[in-house]
């Protein structure tokens, strides 16, 4: 029988005007040379950002975008990592008691890790990378913590309004870590070993933990549609102020 239990083919990699690579043309682009430059991590991220059923380009410029990427992925977590250090257990807060914008984010974080469970299960590694890139990029950076840092600075260090948002933060950065780690597994485990110790699950190391058992957290149809009517009024209102600003 075979010593496999699904075989997975993809296309020719070619260089970015879908050329065949070759020493005679000098548009080779060794593994070894991307990972010395950029490191393993950024040669992972690529192989998860192609669709790998069509032929694979690759080249200095398609890595590049994949460096900007990575970072926005990176600061996103370091921005979290920043903000929950003096959170514990106990001082987290029940769903229900949970400021609105913060049960949407984490409902939005929710939504983009079932799309990247069910990616994984498929084989659909360029849906992983672009899920987790719109989420930090839009739905977090642009967003969510773009709105919270007033609440995060000013607020009275033990103020529900605090707690709610870090609590949040939590649970959206161990689905992240949880679903980057078969692809960007260092910087995984960078993040699970600067988790504050008092938030450490009870695991030796990043790959220990379940990403299907990660708490998730969906809203009713009348909240969500509360927060959908709210972004498109925050798209207007940004798209007329954006000619003042300039």
């Amino acid at each position: 029988c075979a010593p496999y239990k699904s075989v997975l083919t993809h296309g020719y990699v070619v260089d970015k005007d879908g050329k065949k690579m070759s020493k005679s043309l000098g548009n080779v682009v060794a593994p070894q040379e991307v990972i010395q430059k950029h490191g393993a991590e950024i040669l992972r991220l690529w192989v998860s950002a192609v669709d790998y059923r069509e032929d694979i380009r690759i080249s200095d410029e398609i890595l590049s975008r994949l460096v900007d990427a990575y970072r926005r992925l990176r600061n996103t977590c370091r921005y979290i990592l920043g903000n929950i250090s003096d959170l514990t257990p106990s001082k987290m807060v029940k769903p229900e008691d949970m400021d609105g914008l913060d049960r949407f984010a984490w409902h939005l974080a929710s939504q983009a890790h079932a799309k990247v469970l069910e990616a994984y299960r498929e084989y659909e590694f360029h849906k992983v990378y672009h899920t987790l890139h719109n989420l930090c990029a839009t739905e977090l950076s642009s967003f969510y913590l773009d709105i919270l840092k007033d609440r995060l600075y000013t607020s009275a260090p033990d103020s529900l309004k605090r707690r709610s948002a870090q609590t949040a933060m939590y649970h959206i950065l161990m689905m992240l870590m949880a679903d980057m780690a078969p692809i960007l597994s260092f910087m995984a485990e960078e993040v699970f070993r600067h988790l504050p110790a008092a938030l450490r699950p009870e695991a030796a190391t990043v790959f220990s933990l379940r990403a299907d058992q990660m708490p998730t957290l969906a809203l009713s149809p009348e909240e969500l549609a509360v927060w959908e009517s709210l972004q498109i009024v925050r798209a207007t209102a940004t798209k007329a102020i954006e000619p003042l600003r300039k």
